[in-house]
């Protein structure tokens, strides 16, 4: 049972690391897109969502730095 929860956490990991990173690739889209538009009501629209993003990625760092420190919690009580 031990390995198993072991290997669910590193799962969790890995998606939540997957999910950063394609939360960051968009951000990036998005920032270059609003240099190029000149439709304020577009441009809103996408500076929210970044916003929306930077609150998103915040999160999700500060997930993924749980689920490590309960990994290493989890690894440190096997011992």
């Amino acid at each position: 049972m031990g390995k198993h929860n072991l290997e669910n956490k590193r799962e969790t990991i890995n998606k939540m690391k997957n999910d950063i990173e394609n939360t960051e690739r968009n951000y990036r889209e998005d920032e270059k897109t609003l240099n190029q538009i000149s439709d304020e009501e577009v441009k809103a629209d996408l500076q929210l969502k970044n916003f929306r993003r930077e609150h998103a990625l915040n999160n999700m760092k500060s997930n993924i730095q749980n689920e490590y420190d309960k990994e290493n919690n989890f690894k440190n009580n096997m011992k």
